[in-house]
């Protein structure tokens, strides 16, 4: 069975682009998406992601508590904060909710593929990338 990573992102275009991205760059990945911490947990749940790209601005329940949630259900979930919120205040309960990074969105096109790469890295049926742009 091959690992999962979720996106969370209430914003269409960003998901279907992070989507299309991760989709090319971790081919033997099941991507799957989320629009809402709500549903994100929900998903989490039913399909216990080895990884989570989670915003943290998004409607009704925000990134941070979905973080919390997802990880007293999936404990073993890797969830890595995308957001354009740079505040340290953030970046801190992020942390403490459970997250294992946190990536600014201006450094996502450098900093999101090696990442996720090091959190997938011990998975057989997710074990690398392919260089995709």
């Amino acid at each position: 069975m091959s690992s999962t990573i979720l996106i969370v992102e209430d914003h269409q275009a960003v998901r279907n682009s992070l989507r299309d991205w991760l989709e090319a760059v971790f081919p033997q990945c099941d991507v799957m998406e989320a629009a809402s911490g709500e549903e994100a947990v929900v998903i989490a749940r039913a399909r216990s992601p080895r990884v989570i790209v989670m915003d943290i601005g998004l409607p009704k329940m925000n990134g941070i508590e979905a973080t919390r949630q997802i990880k007293a259900i999936v404990p073993t979930a890797q969830v890595v904060i995308l957001t354009i919120h740079e505040e340290e205040a953030y970046r801190a309960d992020a942390i403490t909710a459970g997250a294992i990074a946190y990536i600014p969105k201006r450094e996502m096109q450098t900093e999101l593929v090696p990442t996720l790469v090091a959190l997938l890295s011990e998975e057989k049926d997710c074990p690398g990338a392919r260089q995709a742009g």
